[in-house]
């Protein structure tokens, strides 16, 4: 019986978390006890352990040049994605549920299992995966539900004035907020433009095509498969084209919880769904398009045109997310069909730039030395 066949059955469903719950904090407790807290060791963990990528990554590698005696530990389902003096535990496993119940120190950037304990003298640090962004979360969301990290978190850290309000609802957390920006967005901030080069290399780009990425969130109906492109991917490239008389193509990339966005057979998208770090697309984009994904608002830092294409606005608020804010009413871009999307493509050139009220509208407070501030914070709170 795989999970979703399991959580379709409630009864089943209920007595295997109760089971989880009751087993994963019994064998923490013990470990905790019999091994105490390795004072060195500093866990990360990215999407639940899917990838090394996102915040904790940059306050990884940041950590790790600033303190090479610290241990550095990933949850992670594939440790050849890590550093070599990175060391690894699978995901979902008695030894991750070990490293979280010893490590002086963790990093994540989702919100704990319901299961999952801190212990006094441990710290946790939160980064969460989206600073600015539309769709409510955790206790915003759902407050009948109980999220354990707010009254166990030590640190949050923030890019803006609207993200350090979030963790104060949605998370329940009225402590420490380092609201020096996302450790991910230092190399947007900073204009490091050398890494999404890197990334067009990586990708085998070819030279003097611009960039659409275009990269939606996921549907709750469309959770662990494929997403459907909401328009037509090439006649938007062939728009493109004729409106700036540039080569274009189209890099896709899905959620974390869809496996691929699917579209037409063309030469001039693709898929790059498992590239494993968002920021680095960034960088090598000349226009993102997205709907309800809180890579606009890291787009912004670029001052590059994003574009909200929404047509499904109504149905998604009623039955998806609720919003943050009346997104009708803010400094995007904005289009709620096809042919309003078309039609801004064709104006491409005189596309208004409103990256300066979008992030005014947040409050950010990007600094560029977010992971170096991160990882300085647990530096010194571990021992030399």
């Amino acid at each position: 019986m795989n999970l979703k066949a399991i959580k379709r059955c409630p009864p089943v469903y209920r007595a295997l978390s109760l089971a989880r719950r009751v087993g994963g904090r019994a064998w923490m407790r013990a470990q905790h006890r019999l091994r105490g807290v390795r004072p060195k060791a500093v866990l990360f963990t990215s999407f639940k352990g899917r990838s090394y990528s996102d915040s904790p990554r940059f306050i990884s590698e940041a950590l790790h040049a600033l303190r090479p005696d610290i241990e550095i530990l990933w949850q992670l389902s594939d440790p050849a994605a890590a550093p070599d003096y990175v060391r690894t535990v699978k995901p979902r496993s008695l030894a991750a549920l070990t490293a979280f119940a010893t490590a002086r120190c963790f990093v994540d950037n989702f919100n704990r299992p319901i299961y999952m304990l801190k212990f006094p003298d441990q710290l946790y640090v939160q980064t969460w995966h989206g600073d600015r962004g539309f769709k409510k979360v955790l206790f915003d969301m759902n407050d009948g539900l109980d999220y354990p990290d707010g009254a166990q978190m030590d640190l949050a850290v923030s890019g803006s004035r609207f993200g350090t309000e979030v963790y104060r609802t949605a998370f329940r957390y009225s402590g420490a907020v380092l609201q020096t920006g996302m450790p991910r967005n230092d190399a947007l901030v900073r204009r490091d433009l050398s890494r999404g080069e890197a990334a067009r290399r990586a990708l085998n780009l070819p030279e003097g095509a611009r960039v659409m990425l275009y990269a939606p969130t996921f549907r709750d109906a469309t959770a662990g498969a494929a997403l459907q492109a909401g328009f037509d991917l090439s006649r938007a490239l062939e728009t493109l084209e004729r409106a700036t008389g540039q080569p274009w193509l189209c890099l896709t990339r899905a959620h974390d919880k869809n496996r691929r966005i699917t579209a037409a057979r063309a030469s001039s998208v693709r898929d790059v769904t498992d590239y494993p770090e968002m920021s680095d697309l960034l960088l090598l984009a000349d226009l993102l398009i997205t709907d309800y994904s809180s890579s606009a608002g890291d787009f912004a830092l670029l001052d590059r045109p994003v574009i909200l294409y929404q047509p499904d606005l109504d149905d998604f608020t009623a039955s998806d997310r609720h919003m943050y804010f009346n997104l009708r009413d803010c400094p995007y871009l904005r289009a709620e069909s096809e042919p309003a999307l078309i039609d801004m493509l064709a104006n491409f050139s005189r596309l208004p730039q409103p990256s300066p009220a979008v992030l005014a509208f947040y409050g950010a407070t990007e600094s560029g030395r977010s992971a170096q501030a991160v990882a300085q914070w647990i530096s010194d709170r571990i021992p030399e």
